[in-house]
């Protein structure tokens, strides 16, 4: 197997999450909820495109996005929340998104893209406060002087899966430094939100305090599947802001049941869990003794 390329240039990684989904899809159910999402992620898109960026994949609900710098990638920010600040609030529940990106060489393969760049990016969007926009050192030290006049330094912090702190700068919207409040309205997270896993008697809950479950048919895995469908390290959820997002590595992939939506699978992406479902791996449910089921609390 001949190793993926990797740009020889560097390239902005962007990625993009729409806070506040979860309570939407209770409040006005499924249908309403994904069209006002996926309007909201259509509003982002064409940010991205008229920056000389273009969107990667979409991640639940969120996106990933190339862009050529970091220029472009903040004045996309800014451009997205502004977009989004014109879109009408559908209920008391206002949304809005966090942002994360983050400079460096890329590993393409296919239309996707690969890497510590774009692992660094992703951990960024986890930790950045709704609306609002946060970025690292690399990417400041290469943007323009009159970006670099609207970032705020942040205490250095260590990243899940980084050895070493890492420089944070966040991204100010306006010359009075400011931060944009999308739909006008404060995001309030609960005190604590919590997925439960149940798995032939274990529990295994996640939570701020373990923001992280692999799944798999590795014995140190938090849910260890002796199954011969299940891959060593088959999938894994993870608490991204007030979300939990299932993300698939295995080769017959993950089937996940959420509610009362049909069966399907996931190969390789990743999706938001909400409600309460089942996770399958390696094959259906149907065939399945050892099937996880979950619980959002």
């Amino acid at each position: 197997m001949h190793a993926a390329p990797r740009d020889p240039g560097e390239n902005t990684v962007l990625f993009l999450d729409v806070v506040g989904s979860t309570r939407l899809y209770e409040q006005i159910g499924d249908r309403t909820a994904f069209s006002v999402v996926t309007r909201c992620l259509g509003h982002a898109s064409e940010v991205v495109l008229n920056r000389g960026g273009r969107v990667i994949k979409y991640t639940g609900d969120g996106l990933m996005a190339l862009l050529p710098n970091p220029d472009a990638a903040a004045d996309s920010a800014l451009g997205i929340h502004s977009t989004m600040l014109e879109c009408p609030a559908v209920s008391t529940q206002g949304l809005s998104v966090r942002i994360g990106f983050h400079t460096g060489t890329i590993i393409r393969s296919g239309t996707d893209v690969f890497g510590e760049t774009v692992n660094l990016a992703s951990r960024l969007v986890s930790i950045a406060a709704p609306g609002r926009a946060l970025t690292t050192g690399a990417s400041a030290t290469r943007m323009s002087p009159g970006w670099r006049e609207l970032l705020a330094p942040m205490p250095p912090r260590v990243l899940r899966g980084a050895s070493r702190p890492v420089d944070l700068f966040e991204l100010r919207c306006d010359s009075s430094g400011e931060t944009t409040s999308v739909f006008g309205l404060p995001t309030t997270l609960p005190d604590e939100v919590e997925l439960r896993l149940n798995f032939h008697g274990q529990r295994v809950q996640i939570n701020g305090w373990r923001p992280l479950a692999r799944l798999g048919r590795d014995p140190e895995s938090e849910v260890h599947v002796e199954d011969q469908r299940a891959s060593r390290n088959h999938a894994e959820i993870e608490l991204r802001g007030d979300k939990f997002v299932l993300r698939d590595h295995s080769s017959n992939g993950t089937y996940v049941t959420i509610g009362d939506t049909p069966e399907f699978i996931l190969s390789r992406e990743e999706v938001v869990l909400h409600g309460t479902g089942w996770v399958s791996l390696g094959r259906s449910r149907e065939r399945n003794p050892l099937a996880i089921e979950y619980l959002c609390a």
